[in-house]
C-alpha cells in the first residue's frame, strides 16, 4: 500500500509540474446586480482585443466571482451577459509576463428597459445536465468544456457512468448497458464500439440520454440502463473515417486493426467497417475443492488449471441510407462476424481421501477448435410527417448465427510416485449449433401540442435454435457414442409486443406513463430422451416517471417499472464444456425469465448526481458451481432460477475539476444484494454490502499531450453462493495527437501493478470451494489511429436493427 501511495503521488507531483510549465495568466472579476449584490450565473467572455474573436468563457458563482486562467499574454476585452441586463464590456487589458494576474474592480450591471428587451432575441440555454421524467440529459453542445472532446470523453465526464480498464461500460455499477445512436441500439460491442466512441468528435453531438430505468418504449428485457447519444442534423456533404492499428502484451500479445468510412451527398448515406483481431488470453485457474456427506469430510480434489486461447476475429458491416424526399430516409445494414478459437488446457489435479491425505493424481489435457458465423441484415424506413416531431419509423430483421466446436480430452490417471494406475480416459466431442432470427418492429411519435405526446408500436420475432451435441469415447481406440453426456435440443420462440407511452409536461412537473404487454409462445425438445415442452404466456409492464424541477439545474425524479430478462439461448444450450472429468459447465433447458420491479429516487444538481435504487427480482437468473446431481463429486457450473434477489443501492457521480489542465471524474456505487433460494440441499438467505468506486483523472498538458490515471476499487460482494474477495487496480496511460491532430498515438498500461484478479469462496452443505485466478488484466497497449476526411461530415442516421434484444441473447 506504502509502493502504492508513492507512485500515485509521485505521478501526480510529475503532471503537475509538467502542467505548471504551460500555464500564463488569470483574469478575475465580480459581477454584481443593481443591489450591488453578487450576481449568479452571468456569462463572462475573454474576447481578442484586436478583432473580438472568442477564446473562452466563465460562469459566475454564488458570490459574482468569475476566473479565467491558462490566459496567454496579450491585449484582451470581456464581455459580461445576463438576461434581463444590459451587455457590458471592460476597458482593453494587458497580461505581461510581469503582470500574469488582474484582479478587476467589481462590474455593476444594468436592468435592461422595456425597449432595450424589445431590441434583444432571446435565445433559452439548457444547462449541461437535466433531470427529466425518464432520464438525466447530456447536452454536449452547451458545455464549453466538452469542446474538442470525443464521444467517449464525455460518456466519462457523465453522472453515474464508469468506464474501466477493459473498456466495459456500466451504469450504476451494472455491466451490459445497452448503447444507442439516435435512439437505435448499435450492433458494436466490445472494442469495436470503444473505437467508434472515440473516433466520434464531440461537435457532431446534441446530447445524450442517460437512462436508467427504462419506459414501455422500449424491450422489456434488461435493467441496466441506456445512453443514447443523439447526433446533431447535419447535412454537410462528403467523406471521412478512420484508419487504427494497435499492439498489446500482457503474458501474451494481441494485436487489432480496422477501418471505417462514411459518405454523404444528397441522396444517400454509405457507411462501413472493418476490424480484426488477434487476442491470445490466459486463464490460470487455481481450485480447492472439498466434499462432504452427510456432514463428515469426503475427500477433495486439489487443482491447477492453466488455459490459453488464442482467438481471431474478423467484423465486417456496411450499410446505406437514401433520401427520396426530405419526409422519406430508406437504409439497409448488413453484419458480419467470423471467429477462430482454440482452446489448449492442462489440468494437473491431486486427489486427496477422507482424512485429508493425498492418494493420487490424475491430469487432463483439452484441445478445443472452435469457429463462429454470424450475419445479419436489416432493412429499415423513416418518415417524418411534419416539423412537431410526428414520425414513423420500421425494422426487419433476418439473422443466422452458426457455431462448430471440436474438442478432445484425454485424462491419464496416476499414483503418487508418478506410475500409471489405470488406462486412459479419451474422449471427443463434435457440438454443432445454429439460431435464426427473423423480427419486425414499428414506433410511432404523435404530438398532440406543444405539451402532450403520445407513442406506440410494436414488435413481432421469431427465434429457433438447434443444438446437436454427440460425444464418443474412444479410450479402447475405437469410437463408442456417450449417451450420457450427448444431446441434441431445439427451440423455438415467439415474441408480440404492444406498448403505449403518454408525455405532459407541467410548469414544474414532467410526466411520463408508460404501458407494454408482450406475449410468449415457446416450446423446445430434448431429442435424445425425448422430453420436451409446450409453454405461452402474456406479461404487463407497467412504468412511471416523474420529474420536478426545482430550478433551472436541480432536479429530483421518481421512477417504477417493471421488467423482464429471458435467458440467452446460450443459457438454455444444453452443450458441456469439460474442464477435466471432474468439472464442467452446461446451459439449462428449463432456465425460466426473471421478473424484476425495479424503483429509483434521484436527485441532480449541476453535474452532481445521487439516486437511490431499489429492484426485487423473482425467478432470479444466477450462474452458479455447484454439486453434480446424479455424478459422485463432479462439479457443475450451470445457470439456475433462485427464488428471488432484492437490490438496494446508492450511486453518486461528481466530476471535480481541480484546474484547466486537471479533471476529475468520481464515481461511487454502494449496494446490498440479498439472494434467497434453495439448491444442493442448502438454503440461502442473505447478502453481502459491496462498494465500487472509481477515479478517473485526466491530464491535459501542452503541445497535444494529455496523461490519465485511472484507479478503482470493489470491495468483492456476494453473487448468489458465492462470496467474493475485494480488487483494486491503477491504470496509467498517455496520448499526444499528431499529423495536425489528425492522428493520435495512445500507450496505456492497465492493471499496473496486476491486483485486479478474481478470488472467491462458494458454500454448500456438502460442497465447500475455494479458487483465485490470475488473468491477463495487466496489459501494455499501444495504439495509433488517423482520421482522413471532413471532421464535420455527420455520422450515419442509425447503426442498429430490430433484433438487438434476440442478438443479446444469442450471446455472440
Amino acid at each position: 500500500m506504502r509502493k502504492l501511495i508513492l507512485v500515485m503521488v509521485s505521478l501526480i507531483v510529475v503532471i503537475t509540474a509538467m502542467a505548471q510549465n504551460g500555464q500564463r495568466g488569470k483574469i478575475t472579476i465580480k459581477v454584481l446586480n443593481e443591489a450591488q449584490q453578487g450576481l449568479e450565473n452571468a456569462t463572462v467572455e475573454l474576447l481578442k482585443s484586436k478583432d473580438s474573436t472568442l477564446v473562452k468563457a466563465a460562469i459566475t458563482g454564488k458570490d459574482g466571482l468569475a476566473e479565467l486562467d491558462n490566459i496567454p499574454t496579450g491585449a484582451w476585452l470581456l464581455r459580461i451577459t445576463m438576461l434581463n441586463y444590459v451587455r457590458h464590456f471592460t476597458q482593453r487589458l494587458t497580461l505581461t509576463s510581469e503582470k500574469p494576474e488582474i484582479n478587476l474592480p467589481a462590474v455593476s450591471l444594468t436592468p435592461a428597459t422595456a425597449s432595450q428587451m424589445k431590441e434583444v432575441t432571446v435565445t433559452a440555454r439548457k444547462p449541461f445536465i437535466q433531470k427529466l421524467s425518464d432520464r438525466i440529459v447530456m447536452n454536449v453542445d452547451n458545455s464549453i468544456v466538452n469542446v474538442g472532446s470525443s464521444a467517449l470523453d464525455v460518456l466519462e465526464r457523465s453522472p453515474g457512468v464508469l468506464i474501466d480498464p477493459n473498456d466495459i461500460i456500466s451504469l450504476r455499477g451494472r455491466q451490459g448497458v445497452i448503447i444507442m445512436i439516435d435512439g437505435k441500439i448499435t450492433p458494436m460491442s466490445g472494442a469495436d464500439l470503444i473505437n467508434m466512441l472515440r473516433s466520434l468528435p464531440s461537435n457532431s453531438i446534441e446530447r445524450i440520454d442517460i437512462i436508467t430505468n427504462p419506459s414501455a418504449r422500449y424491450d422489456a428485457a434488461g435493467n441496466s440502463g441506456i445512453i443514447d447519444i443523439r447526433m446533431k442534423k447535419d447535412q454537410r456533404l462528403g467523406a471521412n473515417g478512420t484508419l487504427t492499428a494497435g499492439y498489446g502484451q500482457g503474458v501474451f500479445p494481441k494485436a487489432n486493426t480496422g477501418a471505417t468510412f462514411n459518405y454523404r451527398n444528397k441522396k444517400v448515406n454509405l457507411f462501413g467497417s472493418y476490424n480484426y483481431g488477434y487476442r491470445k488470453n490466459l486463464n490460470h485457474l487455481m481450485l480447492k475443492r472439498e466434499f462432504f456427506k452427510d456432514g463428515n469430510y469426503d475427500g477433495a480434489y486439489d487443482q491447477d488449471n492453466y488455459m490459453k486461447i488464442p482467438i481471431n476475429t474478423n467484423t465486417a458491416r456496411f450499410g446505406a441510407d437514401f433520401f427520396p424526399n426530405k419526409k422519406s430516409i430508406i437504409g439497409f445494414v448488413l453484419n458480419g462476424t467470423l471467429t477462430n478459437l482454440n482452446r489448449s488446457n492442462n489440468n494437473r489435479s491431486l486427489v486427496l481421501n477422507n482424512v485429508k491425505d493425498p492418494e493420487s493424481s490424475f491430469i487432463t489435457n483439452t484441445t478445443e477448435k472452435t469457429r463462429f458465423k454470424n450475419a445479419l441484415g436489416n432493412i429499415n424506413y423513416k418518415y417524418t410527417f411534419d416539423s412537431t416531431g410526428r414520425e414513423l419509423t420500421a425494422d426487419v430483421d433476418y439473422g443466422i448465427f452458426n457455431n462448430n466446436s471440436d474438442s478432445r480430452f484425454i485424462t491419464g490417471f496416476y499414483s503418487l510416485i508418478g506410475q500409471p494406475i489405470k488406462p486412459e480416459y479419451k474422449l471427443t466431442g463434435d457440438q454443432e449449433g445454429k439460431i435464426t432470427i427473423a423480427t419486425v418492429k414499428a414506433d410511432y411519435t404523435h404530438p398532440l401540442n406543444k405539451t402532450i405526446r403520445l407513442e406506440a408500436g410494436f414488435k413481432t420475432s421469431f427465434v429457433e435454435t438447434d443444438n446437436d451435441v454427440v460425444f464418443y469415447d474412444v479410450s479402447n481406440n475405437t469410437p463408442q457414442y456417450d449417451s450420457s453426456k450427448s444431446n441434441h435440443f431445439n427451440y423455438k420462440e415467439n415474441n408480440n409486443a404492444l406498448y403505449i407511452n403518454f408525455n405532459k409536461e407541467f410548469k414544474k412537473i414532467s410526466l411520463m406513463a408508460g404501458l407494454r404487454a408482450e406475449q410468449t409462445n415457446m416450446e423446445g425438445l430434448q431429442q435424445v430422451n425425448n422430453i420436451g415442452f409446450d409453454s405461452s404466456y402474456l406479461q404487463i409492464f407497467p412504468s412511471i416517471f416523474l420529474t420536478y424541477k426545482l430550478d433551472p439545474e436541480k432536479a429530483m425524479g421518481l421512477s417504477v417499472s417493471r421488467r423482464i430478462d429471458r435467458p440467452n439461448y446460450s443459457e438454455l444450450n444444453p452443450f458441456r464444456f469439460f474442464l477435466d472429468p471432474s468439472t464442467y459447465s452446461s446451459g439449462n433447458p428449463y432456465l425460466k425469465p426473471q421478473l424484476t420491479w425495479s424503483c429509483e429516487l434521484s436527485y441532480t444538481v449541476k453535474q452532481l448526481s445521487f439516486t437511490l435504487a431499489y429492484s426485487h427480482t423473482k425467478q432470479n437468473t444466477t450462474v452458479v458451481i455447484r454439486p453434480s446431481e446424479t455424478e459422485d463429486k463432479v462439479t457443475v457450473q450451470i445457470p439456475v432460477n433462485l427464488n428471488s434477489y432484492s437490490y438496494y443501492g446508492l450511486t453518486v457521480a461528481a466530476p471535480f475539476r481541480f484546474t484547466k489542465w486537471w479533471n476529475a471524474i468520481n464515481n461511487a456505487n454502494l449496494y446490498y444484494g440479498h439472494y434467497n433460494g434453495n439448491l444442493a440441499n442448502t438454503t440461502l438467505d442473505n447478502g453481502r454490502p459491496a462498494a465500487n468506486i472509481s477515479t478517473n483523472n485526466t491530464f491535459t498538458l501542452p503541445k497535444g499531450w494529455t496523461l490519465e490515471l485511472n484507479a478503482s476499487v470493489n470491495t468483492g460482494g456476494q453473487y448468489g453462493f458465492m462470496k467474493l474477495d475485494p480488487q483494486w487496480q491503477i491504470s496509467p496511460g498517455v496520448q499526444k495527437t499528431v499529423m495536425n491532430k489528425k492522428g493520435t498515438i495512445r500507450l496505456n498500461v492497465t492493471d499496473i501493478f496486476w491486483t485486479n484478479l478474481p478470488r472467491a469462496v462458494v458454500e454448500f452443505s456438502n460442497y465447500i470451494e475455494h479458487w483465485h485466478a490470475k488473468r491477463e488484466s495487466r496489459v501494455a497497449n499501444l495504439s495509433f489511429t488517423y482520421r482522413f476526411g471532413k471532421n464535420t461530415v455527420t455520422a450515419a442516421r442509425r447503426r442498429s436493427t430490430a433484433s438487438e434484444e434476440e442478438r443479446r441473447r444469442a450471446g455472440s
